[in-house]
């Protein structure tokens, strides 16, 4: 939405529709317009080399809905970022009607550079639009949001998500590409990373976490489980996994509530139902809304980049767990 609204501010044949074709429109669509400036979250200058950098954004130009990831590796957007944003603010425009400035996924703003952004936020020269992207408000500085007008999306329904994917993936089977939706949270961005990658080798992982969390006797058995996980230091693999977790337990309510009257295509783990069952016989009395919360705050610590032993994070997980479901 925020590139196609730059595109529409900066139309050469159409100003305020957005005619694809100008040379204005091709630019902004393959993130090159210098009046138009796309940052996005990215590891430490150490971290990353430049061309890895150019990939990326040619990616993110190919399929705007797409994460980019640079290989699990902890990202940020840091403050010599928006000292470079604040320093081109200051310049006229290059070539277009509008400078536009947008922030992909604002909620990996370090704090230092969200309080360097405010002063941009509350005074923009007349000639810039400034939109913050994320998923996740509620981790945006009350600051920052003060001074921002909030637009909610809703969530997409499948057939449009469906629609959106074959216009990257025309090839997608039909029975996955659903199944990816629900399992996706109806995330149109989750829907492209589980295209790219095993998703029943995370959803086993998470069964197979799930069971040693239920079962936990002795340690090394629950270690044996975890780190191979914690040892490829990929934290969006293990945040997946707690994704995964979460809409577990979102169908153990439903089953729950349905008194165990549910179909596969009603739940987000349809293909495991009988997995389901047996769990539901096993912790028949769980107590749901804690166990989101600790998953919840296990994915948060996951988020920090200053927890550098996700191991340690998921041990502690599973133990209360355990005291959870058998207590």
């Amino acid at each position: 939405f925020a590139i196609e609204l730059a595109k529409m501010l900066n139309c050469e044949e159409s100003p305020g529709k957005a005619c694809q074709q100008c040379r204005s429109c091709r630019k902004i669509g393959q993130l090159q317009h210098p009046d138009v400036m796309f940052v996005l979250p990215t590891p430490s200058e150490k971290q990353v080399k430049e061309e890895e950098l150019e990939e990326a954004r040619r990616q993110k130009a190919r399929n705007p809905f797409r994460s980019i990831r640079f290989g699990g590796k902890s990202l940020f957007i840091g403050i010599d970022t928006i000292r470079q944003l604040k320093m081109e603010a200051a310049y006229a425009l290059y070539e277009g009607r509008k400078k536009v400035y947008i922030i992909s996924e604002a909620h990996y703003m370090r704090p230092e550079a969200a309080n360097a952004f405010l002063k941009l936020l509350e005074e923009p020269p007349a000639n810039l639009l400034i939109i913050l992207t994320t998923s996740f408000i509620h981790q945006i500085l009350p600051t920052i949001r003060s001074r921002c007008q909030l637009i909610r999306f809703p969530h997409l329904k499948e057939e449009e998500i469906e629609a959106i994917v074959r216009s990257y993936v025309p090839d997608v089977d039909a029975d996955n590409l659903r199944w990816f939706i629900r399992l996706a949270g109806y995330n149109v961005n989750r829907v492209f990373e589980f295209l790219e990658e095993d998703v029943l080798d995370l959803q086993e992982g998470m069964l197979e976490f799930l069971r040693k969390a239920a079962t936990l006797q002795k340690a090394h058995e629950f270690l044996e489980v975890v780190e191979p996980w914690t040892r490829q230091k990929d934290r969006f693999a293990l945040k997946r996994l707690l994704w995964f977790l979460l809409l577990w337990f979102q169908d153990v309510q439903l089953y729950q509530v349905r008194h165990g009257e549910v179909r596969a295509e009603e739940l987000h783990h349809g293909n495991k139902l009988d997995n389901l069952k047996r769990f539901c016989d096993f912790a028949p009395q769980l107590n749901i809304p804690l166990a989101v919360e600790l998953v919840e705050k296990a994915r948060q610590q996951l988020e920090d980049p200053r927890n550098l032993n996700p191991l340690l994070i998921l041990i502690d997980l599973a133990i209360k767990l355990n005291k959870l479901i058998r207590p």
